[in-house]
């Protein structure tokens, strides 16, 4: 665990529930111009949209009491400001996905991999175990890249329950910083794919073969865990072993990190359409790793 001075990070802590807001007004200017192009300007800025977003998903507010809320507080910052309808922040929040800023600017040397589902339709899982699943319940996945050294989440990729982790690893891989010397994985990343898209980047695959695996002249690395893990037993107390020796056990943050995000944020999405969602799960991991930079 990193060191820290344990009074400072409980103050800090406690200071993620105080009414504070440090808010550039740039953010707050409503005037928008659309140039060279057809149809009548936008009234709110971009900037704008994202800031009543970020206050939506910290205070878990629908669309209708965040228009509310915004109507109390911003007029307080600036005193002509227009606020959007609720209707216009749930349309305008779909056009923000291209113009989002980046997660974060840190250059890890070690990223851990890993996707959780999160839910979107559905029953409450007290509700199914007592009386049953009676409605159609979905799921997405969240798939993110960690920096293991800061736990700040350095990528993000969502898609559907049903998508597997090793198809989106490469893609993920492929936009984390280069950087990065190791890359932790569970099992599900135990593909060819995933393995030359780490080996492009000039790093190192620290992944778990299955129990099945077999020799791959191609996949050096991926033979030398097999003969380790062989070497010291495939049993839970071998596997336990191997971790601690090759540094793969702490991939366990990245479990942490989901979930911290899920505390957060609750474990579910208000967005419905997938663009909307990505911008919603952006945003998040924006909030989070600003949050985990403030407290050290």
């Amino acid at each position: 665990m990193r060191k820290r001075t344990w009074k400072e990070y409980n103050k800090n802590l406690v200071n993620r529930g105080r009414v504070t807001f440090y808010i550039d007004h740039q953010s707050l200017k409503t005037k928008h111009p659309r140039k060279r192009k057809r149809g009548r300007p936008r009234t709110f800025s971009h900037p704008l949209i994202q800031l009543l977003l970020i206050l939506k998903i910290q205070y878990r507010l629908s669309y209708r009491a965040l228009e509310g809320f915004a109507k109390d507080l911003l007029p307080m910052l600036e005193e002509d400001i227009q606020i959007p309808s609720y209707s216009v922040i749930c349309k305008r929040a779909v056009e923000l996905e291209a113009l989002l800023p980046k997660l974060s600017k840190r250059r890890p040397q070690v990223i851990m991999l890993d996707a959780s589902g999160v839910k979107i339709f559905g029953e409450g899982e007290w509700k199914v175990k007592i009386h049953g699943k009676t409605k159609k319940r979905k799921w997405i996945k969240i798939h993110l890249a960690v920096d293991a050294k800061t736990q700040e989440i350095m990528q993000l990729e969502m898609t559907d329950g049903t998508t597997s982790d090793c198809k989106i690893g490469p893609k993920l891989i492929n936009n984390c910083p280069r950087s990065a010397k190791t890359y932790l994985a569970d099992g599900g990343y135990d593909t060819k794919k995933c393995r030359d898209a780490i080996k492009r980047r000039g790093a190192q695959a620290l992944i778990p073969p299955r129990r099945n695996a077999k020799w791959d002249p191609s996949l050096k690395e991926r033979n030398k865990n097999i003969s380790e893990r062989k070497g010291l037993g495939l049993d839970k107390t071998g596997i336990q072993l191997w971790g601690k020796l090759t540094g793969y056990s702490q991939r366990s943050l990245v479990e942490a990190s989901f979930s911290r995000l899920k505390r957060l944020f609750g474990g579910g999405l208000y967005s419905r359409k997938m663009s909307s969602q990505r911008v919603e799960g952006h945003l998040k991991c924006l909030m989070m790793n600003k949050m985990i930079q403030a407290v050290g």
